[in-house]
């Protein structure tokens, strides 16, 4: 609750400051009221963090809490349809000024008069003085008693530990030392995300005995996002030593500062800036030509606010290593017993708790934790307080992310990269130094995973699918419940209506639908929605044709798997949608109104097979990043891709004689992911139209088909060794490759042309006899080969014919699929150099459908971190022998296995329609043994050592496996 009033007011703010700045709105009457709502945004803003527990605890802060967080959301509606608005104004009036100028008045005037209807609630809530004061006080009170409490002199408690901020702190000094002395102030700077110890790195620097020699006055200001000037004056003469009892104004307190300070040395910390004014047009005035020696250390997470103050030196802080992670936890041994006591012994909960104390490098910290409140009144049956814990703690906008997680349906695949856009297109991602905002997005899901919050699939390599425990949804759902909704059964959206009028509560701003909802509410009603996800549900099949003209308030449509087959002109009305995700639906047409959808940034149509064309209007859209068009049935992409600057995600692009050309890719500078398909069409001619493409980190390329004409192959065959990739890339995916050699790029030091490629999947690269070597690209962690009919025997071209740089072939390689090898009879892996190590960090192997493989390598015997193996339809493998790091092993269809023998870690097998399998040997940790469809089970229990293996047998094929995969 007061997260996302956090998030709407914040983000409000900083759209208003924008207005002002660019002079959006001219008009007097406008003016002022936007300032008065400035200052009633602010006042709200310093609400006590703690308003989410009181609404448990008081209802009556709940019913203000909600009505407060109501008139937040439709702020930044007004906000939000002004601009949009003002932007189309231009383009929709151009050839009469005096009307413009009319239409520009009478807009103004009806935002004004929503501004100050805002404004008159807004003084109405905060007139029932005694329920504002117990959620939070009156801005200036709040900022200065904000200031005070934290902005005293910091201490640094004993619990910190680890050898690597040491190592930061003498770090850091050093470069104090050695700057050069003058007469302007010194500017060093720390920056890292939330959590990440930028305050404790700079506690132990200002605490630092040389640092307390060197200068002869040291003041620590902590600012807060929303900090008082006079309040922060007033700490810094304090703690410089002097005397500001008779000053109050800005004036008064800079210049008495100035005389404070006058030829001293001083060593100032600001701790947490979020915006560099705080120095440049404020503190800067009272340092600049003191003649003295002033060096200001700043903790930030934003690099731009660093580049923005000048900053001579800046360190960025890393996470802790293992190392001192360990030593940590064995200083909070007896600490983290009584935290796990407060768990009651739920795995769930002691993980999420975990996540967050992962997080705390001090033993106060974990103090904090143990003693905080975690018996919570209201919370759902089953929802502990330490789960509610964990989620306090997260930073604000970790908090929105993980509750918009609770709309989607349960055991929904997460997949990182549609839920950092479906985030991003609600505001909640505010963009970090050197990223681009889709990048802090994914940050925000693996921050999530990280602590336990988020569980990951074990089928990728890099986490980028999870789901959301049912416990944890259910807390989202309830911290939610006053303004979103997911409908899992009829009754679910019974508290949005309005019984005695038969009506919706207009009051619902998120609603999700799952595929069980015989029959979908009235959407149009819900007039303030702002997300609408339908996901798989067929029985929704169209809109009313008015239905987008009453939701203008709507950022993010999402109807996947839906029956609908057309969408309504209206779709032009919602101005504010900046998600549109039609995949795997009935569509047949976009209507050309999709055009004025000025805000639309993510279109996303993936497998709509009946969509044959797409209407010329697209191509206005000029805020659009993210374009995917995969697994349809167009015949044709129109020109006009390269004004899409902003183009972040390009998926199924196509050349064709009239519309769209390879070459427009070279007008995408922020291009990050890339799938070209249909190359059989494309043509050679024109530049390297991907070597200079900096940011790109993921590349597809893809034929319809592996079969062509020699002279059709030939082109191909030019047009993939065009498509040089920049050494950016981090994944790579070939699908229906039809050529015999992959291009030259990857067959040729792949390891210069993609030195930090993470993935590599070879999908039916049917023709190739030769694989490329792979074993000598050096960030390697996940490999694929899939369908290549033509390769008999996997060898040394594998591992490639010069010596790695890494001293190892596949030296991070995690994850080995092979997968459909119909003719693969020989596999050896014997590099030529023994010196050299080989895979070793291989944890997963997968041999799926290799029926003609007679052995598996010799050399996988080595491999001291295989800990997981799966083979299933090789139908000449006799024996798996010899894998003495191997703890799980998955067999099956594999008609001529008869042995397993020397996998003395082996602790779960699995065993299925095995009919030769009868024999085993030194498997002496076996714990766990299921056997299904295998007539010598009872001959192969009896080779087994003891009794202490739980052994399970099943006929007819039955399942009996544990749901557990590679």
């Amino acid at each position: 609750m007061a997260t996302v009033l956090d998030g709407l007011v914040s983000s409000a703010l900083h759209k208003l400051a924008k207005l002002v700045e660019d002079e959006v709105m001219m008009t007097l009457c406008v003016g002022r009221d936007i300032k008065k709502l400035q200052h009633n945004l602010e006042a709200f803003r310093a609400v006590r963090q703690d308003a989410e527990a009181m609404a448990m605890r008081d209802k009556r802060v709940r019913l203000w809490w909600k009505r407060v967080s109501d008139v937040m959301f439709n702020v930044d509606d007004v906000i939000d349809l002004f601009m949009a608005n003002s932007y189309m104004r231009p383009r929709a009036l151009p050839c009469s000024s005096m009307f413009s100028c009319f239409a520009k008045l009478l807009l103004d005037h009806r935002v004004a008069t929503r501004i100050k209807d805002i404004n008159t609630e807004l003084g109405e809530i905060r007139g029932a003085s005694e329920m504002y004061n117990n959620v939070g006080h009156i801005s200036q009170q709040t900022q200065i008693t904000a200031v005070d409490t934290s902005h005293t002199i910091p201490i640094v408690g004993p619990g910190i530990v680890g050898t690597g901020i040491t190592r930061d702190v003498d770090s850091m000094v050093q470069a104090i030392a050695s700057r050069c002395p003058n007469n302007d102030p010194s500017v060093f700077g720390i920056e890292g995300m939330g959590g990440i110890g930028k305050t404790t790195l700079a506690k132990k620097i200002y605490w630092e005995e040389w640092i307390r020699k060197e200068f002869q006055i040291h003041i620590w200001l902590g600012i807060s996002e929303t900090y008082d000037m006079t309040g922060l004056l007033k700490q810094a003469i304090r703690m410089a030593g002097g005397n500001c009892d008779q000053r109050e104004t800005e004036a008064e307190l800079l210049l008495c500062l100035k005389d404070t300070i006058q030829g001293k040395s001083v060593f100032l910390v600001l701790d947490n800036v979020f915006r560099a004014d705080v120095w440049i047009r404020r503190l800067q005035l009272a340092f600049e030509g003191a003649l003295n020696n002033v060096c200001v250390l700043v903790t930030t997470r934003s690099h731009d606010v660093l580049l923005a103050m000048g900053t001579t030196h800046i360190h960025s802080v890393s996470r802790m290593s293992e190392d001192d992670g360990l030593m940590l936890l064995m200083t909070f041994q007896e600490l983290g017993r009584q935290i796990v006591r407060r768990c009651d012994g739920l795995p769930l909960a002691i993980k999420a708790v975990a996540g967050t104390l992962s997080t705390r490098k001090t033993e106060d910290e974990w103090k904090k934790i143990r003693d905080c409140q975690w018996s919570i009144e209201g919370l759902p049956e089953g929802v502990g307080g330490a789960l509610y814990v964990s989620y306090r703690n997260l930073a604000d906008e970790l908090k929105q992310c993980f509750l918009w997680c609770a709309l989607l349906p349960q055991s929904f695949e997460i997949r990182r990269d549609a839920v950092a856009y479906w985030w991003v297109a609600e505001g909640f991602v505010r963009k970090e130094h050197g990223c681009s905002v889709h990048q802090t997005a994914e940050g925000y899901y693996y921050e999530l995973v990280r602590r336990n919050l988020l569980q990951p699939t074990m089928d990728s390599v890099d986490l980028a699918v999870s789901t959301m425990h049912d416990v944890l949804r259910s807390l989202g759902q309830h911290l939610t419940k006053d303004h979103s909704l997911f409908m899992n059964v009829q009754e679910d959206y019974s508290r949005f209506m309005d019984v005695e009028n038969n009506g919706a509560v207009p009051k619902l701003r998120r609603l999700g639908i799952s595929s069980a909802i015989e029959e979908l509410p009235a959407i149009e009603e819900h007039k303030s929605l702002r997300t609408l996800l339908i996901f798989d549900n067929k029985k929704f099949s169209s809109f009313h044709n008015d239905t987008f003209k009453k939701l203008q308030h709507v950022r993010v449509l999402v109807l996947r798997g839906t029956s609908i087959e057309n969408i309504p002109e209206s779709l032009g009305n919602m101005v504010l949608l900046r998600l549109l995700d039609l995949s795997y639906t009935e569509i047949e047409k976009l209507p050309e109104s999709i055009g004025n959808l000025i805000s639309l940034e993510y279109l996303r149509l993936l497998g709509c097979p009946k969509l044959h064309s797409l209407p010329h209007g697209l191509m206005r859209l000029s805020n659009i990043s993210f374009l995917e068009l995969d697994q349809l049935a167009l015949h044709d992409i129109p020109k006009g891709i390269a004004r899409f600057k902003h183009l972040y995600n390009l998926r199924g692009v196509f050349e064709t004689k009239t519309g769209f050309r390879l070459d427009e890719l070279q007008d995408l500078p922020n291009i990050q992911r890339l799938w070209v398909d249909k190359l059989e069409k494309a043509t050679p001619e024109g530049e390297l139209v991907l070597k200079n493409s900096s940011n790109l980190r993921e590349l597809g390329l893809q034929c319809t088909s592996t079969r062509y004409e020699a002279n059709e192959l030939e082109r191909i065959q030019q047009v993939y060794d065009r498509l040089i990739p920049s050494p950016s890339l981090v994944y790579l995916f070939f699908v229906a490759f039809p050529c015999t050699m992959f291009p030259k790029w990857l067959r040729t030091e792949p390891e210069l042309n993609m030195p930090i490629l993470h993935i590599l999947h070879l999908n039916e690269s049917i023709p190739c006899t030769d694989l490329p070597p792979a074993g000598q690209i050096p960030e390697l962690l996940e490999l694929k080969i899939q369908g290549a009919d033509e390769v008999v025997s996997i060898g040394t071209d594998l591992l490639g014919k010069g010596v790695p740089s890494a001293a190892a072939f596949f030296p991070k390689l995690e994850l080995l699929l092979i997968i459909r090898m119909y003719n693969l009879e020989k596999w050896y892996l014997n590099p030529r150099d023994q010196q050299l190590s080989l895979m070793p960090c291989l944890q997963r192997l997968l041999l799926l459908d290799c029926p003609k493989l007679t052995a598996l390598p010799p050399d996988l015997s080595k491999m001291v971190s295989l800990k997981r193996i799966h083979i299933e339809g090789a139908h000449e493998l006799k024996e798996v022998v010899n894998l003495p790091a191997v703890a799980w092993l998955k067999l099956k269809n594999n008609k001529s296995l008869t042995t397993i023998s020397n996998l003395c870690k082996l602790q779960d097998l699995f065993a299925q329609d095995c009919p030769m399998l009868d024999r085993a040997e030194n498997l002496c940790l076996l714990k766990h043994v299921y056997m299904i469809d295998c007539p010598h089970a009872l001959e192969f229990r009896n080779c087994l050592p003891g009794d202490g293996v739980l052994f399970h047998v099943a006929t007819d094929g039955h399942n009996i496996f544990p749901d557990e995969a590679l």
